[in-house]
């Protein structure tokens, strides 16, 4: 499970990357290792292709950098999606816990 998770939220990052910059699959790393995720170049490159074949992600070469990847409408949307619902969960991990005599929202 936690490891679904990490893969999920990794997702959700690289999005969001993708959508801050054009980065290359090293930058990408780079990035996810500074948020704790355990990655390297080998491991971030099948998660790019997964993006990329559904259609949230698309590469271009440029010149000097190389392959960079960035985030399509489609992406755009995703990411969008995903933060909704992030912020959901972070408003309700934040909220008052209710005391044993009040009853639960649904």
């Amino acid at each position: 499970m936690k490891r679904q998770f990490l893969g999920l939220l990794a997702r959700v990052y690289v999005l969001q990357f993708a959508l801050e910059v054009p980065a290359t699959v090293a930058m990408l790393a780079d990035m996810l290792l500074q948020y704790g995720f355990q990655v390297d170049i080998g491991t971030v490159r099948p998660l790019l292709r997964t993006l990329q074949m559904e259609g949230y992600l698309e590469s271009v070469l440029r010149d000097g950098i190389g392959r960079v990847y960035q985030l399509t409408e489609r992406g755009r949307e995703e990411l969008a999606a995903s933060r909704q619902h992030i912020d959901e969960l972070h408003r309700r991990l934040h909220a008052e816990l209710p005391t044993p005599d009040t009853p639960r929202e649904a």
